[in-house]
């Protein structure tokens, strides 16, 4: 068991906060309330080397550990309208 009281475990395609505490077999939650049973051997790995993280549980354990929350990137259709934004606030001529 780590120091912290969190771990990641990867679960339905996500890297999910759950009790450090939790040993195999245990029934447990979450910390964005999904249930789950710790498995007895170690989760396959992604095939790009890391789960994407769950970004309920990353927002839970950072405001549990006190850390910054993770500004995530704004939806695709935010990000254009910024952009188009931000070039028609600096104009267009010379």
């Amino acid at each position: 068991m780590g120091t912290r009281p969190f771990r990641w475990l990867p679960h339905q395609g996500r890297r999910h906060a759950i009790p450090d505490s939790m040993a195999a077999n245990d029934d447990g939650q979450t910390l964005c309330g999904v249930a789950v049973t710790m498995p007895h051997d170690p989760p396959p790995r992604s095939p790009d080397g890391c789960w994407p993280t769950c970004r309920d549980c990353d927002q839970a354990w950072r405001q549990h550990e006190g850390i910054p929350l993770f500004p995530w990137p704004r939806e695709a259709v935010d990000n254009a309208t910024t952009t188009a934004a931000r070039q028609g606030a600096r104009g267009s001529g010379p």
